[in-house]
């Protein structure tokens, strides 16, 4: 609307015009506030999706250093039971007398 259109309105003209553009701030605040809460909401989600990336790497490093440690064990395990083996078959220098 023109400021030439504007000056030929009159009072109640004026007053419905102001009326429709303070309803239509308040419905752009209310849907400003909304957007903002949902920004807020996807930053928080997204942060937390951080977190659960780092704790993921974290774990990752847990496992990978309880990996490490479980095949040391086993190795030395294996280790072991071939030393039993050896044993076992060497024969004791009793056994030979005997014979």
């Amino acid at each position: 609307m023109t400021e030439k259109e504007l000056k030929k309105l009159n009072r109640y003209q004026l007053l419905e015009l102001l009326l429709a553009q303070t309803q239509r701030a308040d419905q752009l605040q209310m849907l400003l506030e909304q957007k903002e809460k949902q920004l807020t909401e996807y930053e928080i989600r997204i942060s937390s999706l951080g977190s659960i990336a780092e704790a993921s790497l974290e774990l990752s490093g847990v496992f990978q250093a309880a990996q490490q440690a479980a095949d040391l064990y086993l190795a030395e395990a294996k280790k072991r039971a071939e030393e039993i083996i050896r044993q076992a078959e060497t024969p004791c220098p009793k056994d030979e007398e005997q014979v």
